[in-house]
């Protein structure tokens, strides 16, 4: 096919020769516009005829321009008034030039350079009119009949050839009008039949419920479930700006008191109480009044002997007195001075002596304590890093929006796990659950802290199941009340989504379904179709009614306009139903009793 580059007014010579080159096709129709210099000069339009000759491409000029048509014909180049023109090959004719003798000459003068230069020579003067003269006068002549001649005009060498091909386009339009009459009348009419049919309403609601059970869930209005889990994580670094002193803190340790006296010993050993060490140079202090009551050598006391409700108790806690990281260097066994002993050993002499520490034989028995283990937890006063109210109000914010994040990603990985099923959540949430944990733990506003990761985990799980079995459960009911020899009215059903009233992660669902449609008559809409076909749009109901008797009424539209025949094809026609419920008869006013059959007493 032709190829057409159209030029720009902008172009010289050299841009149009490169169109023409760069053109997909040996034909070229170049379009130049009025406002184009390019081709207004005899040089440029001869650069463009030598290149279209040596390329052997065949170049026409596309232009309502006088001048560039012109000078295009006289450089041998063929010129069309527009691109319709050329795609059908209406040559624009060159002007008459001497009368139509000439033309015909210059018609067929051998040669682009003959015609050129008759359409650009200008017209010759008219000849000179005869001279008048008066005839002499003759003599009668008796006129003589020669035969008859018949002048036979020779037709020109070359046949117009546009007068041919616009007879030839107007052939081939009139026939192209009349299949496309013919193809519109048969594949664009289209027809809907709506027709109104008398049919049962139903409606059902149904409890189906969700089981990870795969034996249970075979069963009527039962479907399988599952649980999908999923894990995600994130971390960031909580650097704490505040700083806190901590003053120093006292080492602790227990001591154990212990006596050689037979019956046991037992007394009050008063808060703040001294211990010291056995040279004295490190006292602890009994943090708490604590009771004592031992038994002899180490043994337990004896049973009743510390009173009543009184477990038996060796030991109490002791405190440094000093405050510090010093405390933490005394020994296991260092503390065993206790200057408030009921019985110190060796023995007082008499006064001094306590009697409560002499047994019936006059014995004199002692009380020992010492520390069975070294003092733990004595630290000097220092300066930390903490927590301020901003790291801590910081450290929320991002833990919120890590644990939203984390949520999405959970969303994602579950909905991919579910493999198409939903979600099934109660009310109250219930169905899917996403559980955080923050590690470290966020600390308290003004807190010790040092540098920490911080890592967001988040748990999800989730229970789904298969919408497209529930319905179908669903369907199943709703057929339960179709009458034998019908079927569900097909483009009617309506089933809402369940709504999910019960859900837990260990699989269980239950949920509230409910449909309706409506019971009618089998009938095979596409050979119903095939009987309208072609049919007058009057005979529908007649044809419709012979295929279901419960029709009410039959409306017949027509697209584009009304027509006489239905669409010849059934694809063309559609049919929608719509159903109204049947309505009892009503019992005439003037009907008279049935008469009774039961006899006469």
């Amino acid at each position: 096919m032709p190829a057409v580059v159209v030029a720009r007014p902008d172009d010289e010579i050299a841009d149009l020769i490169d169109r023409v080159r760069s053109a997909g096709d040996l034909d070229v129709g170049l379009v130049v516009p009025s406002s184009s210099r390019a081709l207004q000069t005899p040089l440029n339009v001869r650069l463009l005829a030598q290149f279209s000759n040596q390329s052997g491409r065949r170049t026409a000029i596309v232009s309502e321009d006088p001048r560039v048509q012109q000078l295009s014909r006289a450089s041998g180049l063929q010129v069309y008034g527009s691109v319709p023109a050329f795609e059908r090959g209406i040559e624009l004719a060159a002007p008459r030039a001497g009368g139509a003798g000439l033309a015909r000459n210059i018609a067929t003068a051998g040669g682009a350079g003959a015609a050129a230069s008759a359409v650009l020579e200008p017209p010759p003067t008219p000849p000179p009119a005869p001279p008048s003269f008066a005839a002499p006068p003759t003599a009668p002549v008796t006129p003589r009949l020669e035969p008859r001649r018949v002048l036979t005009q020779i037709p020109p060498a070359h046949p117009k050839r546009g007068w041919d091909r616009r007879r030839l386009l107007s052939w081939g339009g009139a026939a192209v009008l009349v299949i496309g009459l013919l193809l519109f009348m048969t594949l664009s009419p289209s027809a809907k039949v709506t027709v109104t049919i008398a049919a049962t309403p139903l409606s059902v609601n149904s409890t189906i419920q969700g089981t990870t059970n795969a034996a249970l869930s075979s069963t009527a209005d039962h479907v399988l479930t599952r649980v999908v889990t999923g894990t995600a994580s994130s971390t960031f670094q909580a650097s704490p700006t505040g700083t806190l002193p901590i003053a120093a803190g006292a080492a602790t340790t227990k001591v154990s008191f212990s006596t050689d006296y037979p019956n046991g010993y037992s007394f009050l050993l008063p808060q703040g109480n001294e211990i010291k060490s056995s040279d004295g140079s490190t006292t602890f202090a009994v943090t708490k009044a604590t009771f004592i009551c031992i038994g002899p050598n180490g043994s337990p006391a004896p049973a009743g002997s510390c009173g009543s409700g009184v477990q038996p108790n060796a030991l109490a806690t002791v405190q440094d007195s000093t405050p510090g990281s010093a405390g933490n260097s005394v020994g296991a066994g260092t503390l065993t001075n206790w200057p408030s002993d009921p019985c110190p050993s060796p023995a007082p002499p008499p006064p001094q002596r306590n009697l409560s520490c002499v047994d019936s034989q006059g014995h004199y028995h002692s009380i020992n304590v010492t520390n069975p283990s070294a003092p733990t937890g004595g630290v000097d006063a220092k300066t930390t890093t903490s927590a301020s109210a901003t790291d801590v109000s910081n450290w929320t914010q991002q833990v919120t929006a890590v644990e939203a994040s984390l949520t999405s990603q959970l969303n994602q990985s579950l909905q991919a796990l579910a493999g198409g099923k939903a979600f099934a959540v109660d009310p109250s949430g219930n169905g899917k659950t996403v559980v955080f944990a923050v590690t470290p733990p966020l600390p308290a506003v003004n807190a010790p802290f040092t540098a920490a990761t911080i890592t967001v985990s988040a748990n999800g799980e989730a229970v789904v199941y298969d919408p497209v079995a529930v319905r179908n459960d669903v369907i199943a009911d709703l057929n339960k009340l179709v009458r034998p020899g019908n079927q569900l009215a097909p483009g009617k059903l309506a089933t809402p989504p369940c709504t999910v009233t019960q859900a837990s992660t260990t699989g269980t669902v239950v949920l509230a379904c409910s449909a309706t449609d409506f019971s009618q008559p089998a009938v095979d809409l596409n050979a119903l179709k095939t009987e309208l076909t072609g049919r007058n749009p009057g005979s529908a109901q007649k044809i419709i009614e012979d295929k279901l008797p419960e029709v009410q009424s039959v409306h017949v539209s027509m697209s584009p306009f009304q027509l006489f025949y239905m669409p010849l094809f059934a694809s063309r026609i559609e049919i929608t139903e719509n159903f109204v419920a049947p309505t009892a008869p009503t019992p005439s006013p003037t009907a008279s009793p049935k008469p009774s059959l039961k006899p006469s007493p």
